[in-house]
């Protein structure tokens, strides 16, 4: 008999407090994390930056001002490879500079399957983190649309985590610092607005998650190897 098991991740916090979560994914990448640390730390704000493996190596010392800054890291894969589940991978190399594990997980594309392959993002202390709210930065190039699209979301509540991106996952230098951009000229009107409505910006490791949603397989398997889809076909239930 196959076992079964369950994938549960989080899209949101507390909605009876007056907490949103910044989210930046697919850094570390100087000088552009940096602007985004400097933004926040100007204006008393925490952030949760969801680092890919490959960068962390490649920038350890970006790496550490995010924590040097007072902001939360979580684990977004080594590579960013749609149907490579690679955690273990980015586990080690942040861990090596984090001194310890991290407590926080994203998908990359939000493919959730790709936690299959990896003891990391299904050992019982690691959150596997969604967003409720997705500005679709990484696809605008006009800041006030991003502005909009945070600030107006239906979504938008306390307890609400926000996904922005502060790099990109492609060894294109140009548009890896060049992805950015945009978002980093909205951030000053988001953190003001969100704050200006009395929320509270806090890394995630200051909220308390709510209302796991258990995953059920989708279309986005549909390439990964075969063992793979093996055990999506046996997920749940």
């Amino acid at each position: 008999m196959v076992r079964r098991m369950s994938l549960i991740y989080f899209r949101h916090g507390r909605r009876d407090q007056m907490k949103v979560a910044l989210t930046f994914d697919d850094g570390p990448n100087p000088p552009r994390t940096d602007q985004v640390i400097e933004i926040l730390n100007s204006r008393g704000a925490r952030g949760t930056f969801f680092v890919l493996g490959k960068w962390v190596e490649r920038w350890p010392e970006a790496f550490m001002r995010i924590i040097e800054g007072g902001h939360a890291v979580g684990n977004h894969s080594y590579l960013h490879q749609a149907h490579l589940g690679d955690f273990d991978r980015a586990e080690a190399a942040i861990g090596n500079l984090l001194g310890r594990p991290t407590q926080f997980l994203r998908a990359h594309y939000f493919n959730f399957f790709t936690c299959l392959y990896s003891p990391v993002a299904l050992a019982p202390a690691m959150k596997i983190v969604d967003a409720d709210v997705n500005p679709a930065d990484y696809a605008k190039t006009d800041p006030e649309a991003i502005v909009a699209a945070t600030l107006h979301d239906p979504a938008l509540a306390g307890g609400s985590i926000i996904d922005l991106h502060d790099s990109a996952e492609s060894d294109d230098d140009a548009l890896r610092l060049a992805r950015p951009l945009s978002m980093i000229e909205a951030l000053p009107a988001i953190v003001d607005g969100l704050q200006a409505r009395g929320f509270e910006l806090v890394g995630l490791d200051e909220m308390e998650l709510v209302d796991p949603v258990e995953w059920r397989p989708d279309g986005r398997g549909a390439f990964a190897s075969a063992a793979v889809r093996s055990m999506i076909e046996n997920l749940g239930g």
